[in-house]
């Protein structure tokens, strides 16, 4: 892989993954510029971090392909992929709504309706 020092688009097509027979991703498709700041939303258990995973390397994919670049990585170690990843945390500011995490991390003011 070559040494990656400017953004790079992130593709993912046609996604897949199952748990036995349960379908966690299905066919996903999306499209990440170099450069945006993107976030997945949605309830636990719908495949966010199974996604996340799979894009920095460290979960399978059935099928599919994950291209950074122009480069397929689908099958790459993480080492090779040059991705980072934070891993959740539920509790994080639990004192906080999401609207006010929200706010502290785009830079807005909390007050804004």
């Amino acid at each position: 892989m070559s040494n990656i020092t400017q953004p790079q688009n992130i593709r993912i097509e046609n996604v897949s993954l199952n748990f036995g027979s349960t379908e966690v991703l299905k066919g996903v498709n999306l499209d990440i510029e170099a450069g945006e700041f993107f976030a997945f939303l949605g309830p636990s258990g719908s495949g966010k971090s199974t996604l996340l995973r799979a894009v920095a390397g460290f979960g399978p994919t059935h099928g599919g392909r994950i291209l950074i670049g122009d480069q397929d990585v689908t099958h790459l170690p993480p080492w090779k992929r040059k991705v980072g990843m934070v891993f959740q945390n539920y509790a994080l500011w639990p004192h906080m709504t999401v609207r006010k995490k929200r706010c502290v991390w785009s830079g807005t003011d909390e007050s804004i309706k």
